[in-house]
């Protein structure tokens, strides 16, 4: 092992650091934008919750996808997705993960595990690193093939 190994692996665990806070305050702003959306249409148009909540979701996920895709993940053409695959493949995730949050998060608080906050709390947390790893190692992962020189 010589010094450039040594500065190479270091630098993959500050790439790998930096990436992981960004994708935080990535989800940070995404949060607040949901959030904030769903309060604005729900208290002050008077829309259904249910559809005050999708309409902040899914305003959240158009500043998301691109945030996580350029930003966090380094979008280059070395992506081993088109565009449009990886819009289809995050679209689907986050299906997955409304509907898989959403059975976890009542089974918690109907079986009196948990109260609804701290079941949030938690299952967010799982999910931010589920998200983090899939996002990572499949869906803005690059392809090899193309980036060999």
């Amino acid at each position: 092992m010589n010094e450039y190994d040594i500065l190479n692996k270091d630098n993959m665990k500050n790439g790998i650091f930096l990436k992981i806070f960004l994708f935080l305050v990535v989800g940070g702003i995404t949060l607040l934008i949901d959030a904030s959306i769903s309060y604005i249409l729900y208290h002050n148009i008077h829309l259904p919750a249910f559809l005050a909540s999708s309409i902040g979701f899914l305003s959240g996920f158009v500043f998301n996808f691109p945030a996580n895709r350029k930003k966090v993940f380094n979008h280059s053409q070395y992506d081993r997705f088109s565009l449009r695959s990886q819009i289809i493949l995050y679209a689907l995730l986050s299906i997955f993960n409304m509907v898989a949050t959403s059975v976890i998060i009542a089974t918690l608080v109907n079986s009196n595990i948990l109260d609804i906050q701290w079941a949030k709390v938690i299952v967010t947390a799982v999910f931010a690193i589920w998200n983090f790893l899939v996002f990572n190692l499949f869906i803005f992962s690059k392809d090899n093939d193309k980036n060999v020189e």
